[in-house]
């Protein structure tokens, strides 16, 4: 059996398009691997796309998401 160690992930909300009007959010992890979203129309579906896409974030777990 392997164990498996989730470090720390940092995750960056960023306002996008010509009006930057729409969201994307990048995450990087501790082995330095990124992860990059589409784009979505509020930061709010931003948010909630990135907590079910990264794996061991618990959904009411809202100080690990800074905009």
């Amino acid at each position: 059996m392997q164990e498996i160690h989730q470090g720390p992930v940092r995750v960056q909300f960023v306002p996008v398009g010509r009006d930057r009007r729409e969201w994307m959010w990048k995450a990087r992890d501790e082995s330095n691997t990124i992860t990059i979203s589409g784009r979505f129309d509020s930061l709010g579906d931003a948010v909630r796309d990135a907590r079910t896409q990264i794996d061991g974030l618990a959904p009411d777990d809202d100080d690990t998401f800074a905009a």
